[in-house]
């Protein structure tokens, strides 16, 4: 798969930067080494055993249960340690151009054998109280990933295409209907119509993507592969505090208005570090 490329301590090329800016989606190999992969394995199994306060089922009819757990990073020490010393919030700003990066929130994703049902396609930014181009996520895996177990699927460019869609409601497969919104087009009916991006991944490898490109996931049909990924949220430069009608719940109120730069408590600067 083009548009793939491997780093060393986050640094990316100028290539790589054109590659994430002209698709919305790049797959970098090996941005976690194999001591955060580990350290990050241990994680998880304390969240599945302690589960905290956005701990819920995307999948409660399913086989398998696909669960989800927001805002790790401010009450669990191996999450916050992963935000803000793993080599995530570098290859971020690099990838976005961004002088800085705020940590938005962090995403934890665990997807068993059995959780059939697709992810469907959709554009992150319009769940988030959050605008700007320079926003994104870094989808690292802790298992080897492929179309059978969850892969990623990115429709290419639509990042700069001028259509909002109506965000889903994760639990269920009906929209989130906003007046300001468009509809969703059937993209698995039409699949031939759009460059659709996928990639297989190893432990330690991360795709970055736009928070408005759209995308969507396979469900986990494998028979016994598990698939454990944490997405980072990051804010870069332009981002600007928004509210909308219809958006994520945050873990307690980060005291900004409509237009304020994101730089507060619950989302602070990252990169670079602080002094």
């Amino acid at each position: 798969m083009v548009d793939s490329i491997s780093v060393n301590e986050s640094r990316v090329s100028d290539a790589d930067r054109e590659a994430f800016a002209r698709n919305g989606a790049v797959c970098v190999r090996g941005l976690l080494d194999g001591d955060w992969v580990e350290r990050m394995r241990r994680a998880i199994a304390h969240v599945e055993r302690n589960p905290g306060p956005f701990c819920e089922s995307y999948s409660p009819n399913d086989a398998g249960r696909f669960l989800s757990e927001k805002f790790l990073w401010t009450f669990a020490p191996q999450f916050r340690a992963f935000v803000f010393k793993s080599p995530v919030a570098e290859a971020a700003a690099r990838l976005m151009a961004s002088r800085k990066v705020n940590i938005f929130y962090d995403h934890l994703m665990l997807k068993e054998p059995g959780a059939t049902s697709p992810t469907p396609w959709h554009q992150d930014l319009n769940y988030w109280p959050v605008e700007g181009v320079q926003v994104c996520s870094v989808w690292a895996t802790f298992d080897s990933v492929d179309a059978d177990n969850g892969a990623l699927e990115f429709v290419a460019g639509s990042h700069r295409w001028p259509q909002r869609y109506q965000p889903f409601d994760f639990r269920g497969t009906a929209p989130v209907e906003t007046d300001e919104l468009e509809p969703l087009p059937d993209i698995d009916a039409c699949r031939e119509d759009y460059r659709i991006l996928s990639w297989d991944l190893e432990p330690g490898d991360a795709v970055v993507f736009s928070a408005l490109v759209l995308h969507g996931a396979r469900g986990n049909t494998s028979a016994s592969r598990r698939r454990r990924a944490l997405s980072t949220r990051w804010a870069g430069d332009d981002a600007r505090f928004v509210r909308r009608k219809k958006m994520i719940e945050l873990i307690r109120d980060p005291g900004l208005e409509p237009g304020d730069v994101l730089d507060c408590d619950l989302f602070p600067v990252v990169w670079p570090p602080p002094e």
